[in-house]
């Protein structure tokens, strides 16, 4: 039995890639409209071209999935919803979605459009892909750092159709988690204009000691290649296959489009006797790579994830360099593969900047002068500004050749194979001529002709003349598989007549199979679009008088709900990592603690850490942590992780039992899996921020799912915070050193672990930082499950701003001690918070302590520059 085959899903960042990867095989294409895509520098589509980009692979039988993944403002939540409604129209096959505001009232406006979760989402676990199935979610992009092993009980559990990547770039942080482009340069990869500061060069140091490591690009991933694993990937049962790469050349997206094609064939066909060719392994090899790697399929890839010798593309070894002439500035270079005018090269060790990522061979000589190309063992002289050592490795990154024939076969239309129709023409003397066509898909064209079939006086129309005539499809997308012609005899029927019935049927028929996807309007958006914006009290939807009247008190009640759960006075959050912070903390007068005890590994060796149990904490520490908290008439959650796998959900069931047992308020959930295990188990939570919440929209939809409060995305500005606050129970963070991002990679573990791919655990020996190339220190901390998770090198400090925050409307404000292990720090911190807080309530007034006074290199965040 063939196992069944998966959709090829294709790139495309315009008209061209997308026109590439329709002919070249894919089986639906994703791409992004002018707004609200997470490749903001991709070109994209304006709405003509989106419209016609559908109607040409619909007519091919191609899915079109257009990407709204980014998180919206609130002023653009309506934008977005009116977009979806348009896309909707024109026929779009599915909405590739992140922003849990927009889904909602997409599920809500417009219930008849496929939502695909983006990979964005951060769905990892099979809670969290059940809890997006009953939002209505029907297909799950999980994140990249699923094993085949967890796709495959993820897809069991839960029934959900899943997508995954399985070529190009990746992201070193869990996507939908990364904060470092956004608190670096204000381009936030969240909004789509990641500005890829991973890829830059950084320093590692332990206790402010520089580690010598091999290569300086110590955050930049290898390029995902999964063509040797294909199978496996295939008899998981995995729904769609997926090339990454919008911002990719269209020859790239025809190269890697066709091949993966060839290949999926190749092993539905006959799996027993699957390969990858070694031109095949070339062909992407040379298109584009930083080196390959298969992922997180199969392993753990440790340190072979990576590639920090070089950021960019290298494509292949062609030569070696063997000299330098000084005078006509030429590199010497044997070739091992041939060189071409129009190729590009890198060379190895050049002497050159580290952002130059090449050059373009214009001229070329050997001893006999310039030529165009020259072949393997052949010695040629390349102009090359900078020198390089003997021995340097000379790659082709560009193959001028192959990248013409890409452009010149996918432009052909010739690629593609045709769609059978099967035609059956009646004819009979005195009567119109009925012909049907009929494609694969059910699409039947019936038409008939004018003219009157006549009598033939002399020399009758045959039935092998009739049958070649309407058989002649052309230069359309369309072969006759079958014709089927019933006739009488001697009947006479000019050609012209065939020939103009068969192309109004054939222009019919492709008509018929454009126009089937296209929706009409709803009026259901009415209602949004006469004033709602964001408020829960309209929700007139045409449904009579007497359903209006019901829906709007049931929302003005869900409102009274809400606002009541605001407090007269905001609260004084504090998350803290151990007992000592604990102390700190209530010390320095917080209201609420965020307990988060074995959620980071130390740096030094603890009693607690020589225990068996994960995190080597003992349920006496987290009662002692309630009763101390208690005895302060305070409350107290439990930090749940933000990253949970279906194997550790019983570390977080093990959470929720300690709060019953221990009488704790509740727990901190930071993804949608947690978020609906504790809704199910009647746990009382609060939303952080890594469930990204932006806009109104989205703190409602958390709000009404459940959540005491929502902790607001650290990239909204003061002004942006305050369309929110106003919403429902709000907590924003104002002080701390805010996670840039967490990776399933441990960095310290893959440069300083041995090379058998055993990790001695160095994070236990000190204190790590990175260090960019402005000097930056960006401290790392390791977690129990050996991930790495990146801190921002400023903290956080809103202390003089705190009026502003407070008439923001919020009802917490949070201070967040990661990477702090002084509780007298943090009982100084909390303090300074406590009195600002107290100080303006009584007086109106700004308390008397100042960043200042708390330390130096402090950050505003995001609160006054905001993100793009």
């Amino acid at each position: 039995m063939k196992p069944e085959k998966p959709e090829l899903l294709a790139p495309a960042g315009g008209m061209e890639a997308f026109i590439a990867a329709v002919e070249n095989g894919a089986d639906a294409v994703y791409l992004g409209a002018r707004a609200f895509s997470a490749r903001g520098y991709a070109s994209n589509f304006s709405e003509k071209e989106l419209e016609e980009a559908i109607d040409y692979a619909h007519l091919r039988g191609v899915k079109v999935y257009v990407t709204v993944n980014t998180l919206l403002k609130e002023e653009e939540v309506e934008s977005a919803l009116k977009l979806l409604s348009w896309l909707r129209e024109i026929g779009t096959d599915a909405i590739i979605i992140q922003d849990l505001g927009l889904i909602s009232l997409a599920r809500k406006y417009l219930p008849d459009l496929p939502l695909h979760a983006s990979t964005q989402m951060t769905l990892h676990n099979s809670e969290g892909v059940g809890f997006a199935k009953k939002m209505g979610i029907e297909r799950v992009v999980l994140s990249r750092e699923c094993s085949l092993e967890e796709i495959k009980r993820i897809k069991e559990r839960t029934g959900t159709e899943i997508e995954v990547f399985i070529h190009g770039a990746l992201c070193i942080s869990y996507s939908g988690q990364c904060l470092l482009s956004s608190l670096i340069g204000g381009r936030s990869g969240n909004r789509g204009f990641c500005a890829q500061p991973c890829r830059k060069k950084y320093r590692l140091y332990c206790e402010g000691e520089k580690i010598k490591t091999t290569g300086s690009y110590l955050l930049s991933p290898k390029d995902l290649n999964t063509t040797s694993g294909l199978g496996a990937l295939i008899e998981a049962g995995i729904g769609s296959f997926k090339i990454e790469g919008r911002m990719k050349r269209p020859e790239y997206v025809a190269g890697v489009v066709r091949i993966y094609r060839r290949l999926i064939d190749r092993y539905i066909e006959n799996p027993a006797e699957y390969f990858v060719s070694e031109e095949e392994q070339e062909i992407l090899t040379q298109l584009f790579n930083r080196g390959f790697t298969q992922g997180y399929f199969f392993e753990n890839p440790r340190w072979e994830l990576m590639n920090r010798e070089n950021p960019h593309n290298r494509g292949v070894p062609a030569g070696t360099v063997t000299g330098y002439d000084r005078r006509l500035n030429r590199l010497r270079v044997k070739l091992s593969r041939p060189l071409r005018l129009g190729d590009g090269i890198m060379v190895e060790n050049a002497e050159t900047s580290p952002e130059d990522k090449g050059k373009i061979i214009s001229s070329m000589y050997t001893r006999k002068g310039p030529v165009y190309s020259a072949g393997v063992g052949d010695m040629v002289e390349i102009p090359f500004d900078s020198r390089a050592p003997s021995g340097s490795t000379v790659y082709r990154t560009h193959d001028k050749k192959l990248m013409d024939s890409l452009k010149k076969e996918s432009e052909s239309g010739n690629l593609r194979p045709k769609i059978p129709v099967y035609i059956t023409a009646t004819i009979s003397c005195g009567r119109p001529v009925r012909l049907e066509v009929k494609d694969r898909d059910s699409n039947t064209v019936t038409i008939e002709s004018e003219y009157l079939v006549e009598k033939a006086e002399k020399q009758p129309t045959s039935k092998v003349r009739i049958e070649k005539q309407l058989s002649k499809l052309g230069n359309t997308i369309f072969e006759a598989a079958e014709l089927h012609v019933t006739m009488e005899e001697d009947v006479f029927i000019p050609v012209g007549q065939l020939n103009e019935l068969r192309t109004t049927a054939i222009e019919q028929l492709e008509n018929l199979r454009i126009s089937r996807w296209k929706r009409k309007p709803l009026d259901t958006l009415q209602s949004y679009e006469s004033g709602e914006k964001g408020s829960e009290k309209r929700e007139s939807i045409d449904k009579g008088s007497e359903e209006r009247e019901s829906v709007e008190k049931a929302s003005q009640e869900a409102e009274k709900t809400i606002q009541g759960r605001l407090p007269i006075h905001p609260t004084l959050s504090v998350s803290v990592y151990s007992l000592e912070g604990l102390e700190g903390a209530l010390a320095g007068g917080a209201d609420r603690i965020y307990f988060g005890e074995g959620l980071f590994r130390k740096p030094k060796k603890t009693e607690q850490e020589d225990g068996s149990a994960k995190g080597k904490e003992s349920d006496s520490v987290f009662e002692k942590a309630v009763s101390e908290t208690q005895k302060a008439g305070k409350d107290i959650y439990f930090i749940t992780p933000k990253l949970v796998k279906d194997s550790k959900m019983e570390s977080v069931k093990k959470i929720f039992s300690r709060v019953r047992k221990l009488g704790a308020d509740g727990v901190l959930v930071s993804n949608l899996g947690t978020l609906g295990l504790a809704k199910a188990g009647k746990i009382p939570f609060i939303a952080d921020s890594p469930l990204n919440i932006f806009n109104s929209r989205t703190s409602a939809f958390i709000l009404q799912k459940g959540a005491q409060m929502a902790v607001i995305s650290p990239e909204l500005t003061l002004e942006e915070l305050k369309s929110i606050a106003s919403h429902g129970p709000a907590e924003c963070i104002v002080y701390g050193r805010l996670e840039l991002m967490e990776s399933e990679h441990c960095l310290t573990g893959g440069l300083l672990g041995n090379n058998k791919g055993q990790c001695s655990a160095p994070c236990r020996s000190g204190k790590f930082t990175l260090v960019d190339e402005k000097n930056y220190e960006f401290p790392l901390l390791m977690d129990y499950e050996c991930r790495m998770h990146l801190l921002n090198s400023r903290s956080l400090c809103m202390l003089e701003y705190l009026p502003e925050i407070l008439e923001s409307g919020v009802s917490s404000l949070r201070v967040e001690t990661l990477g702090m292990d002084n509780p007298d720090e943090i009982r100084k911190v909390t303090r300074a918070y406590r009195r600002a807080i107290d100080t303006y309530l009584e007086t109106g007034k700004k308390g008397p302590v100042n960043c200042e006074k708390l330390g130096k290199g402090f950050t505003t965040g995001h609160y006054f520059r905001g993100v793009q």
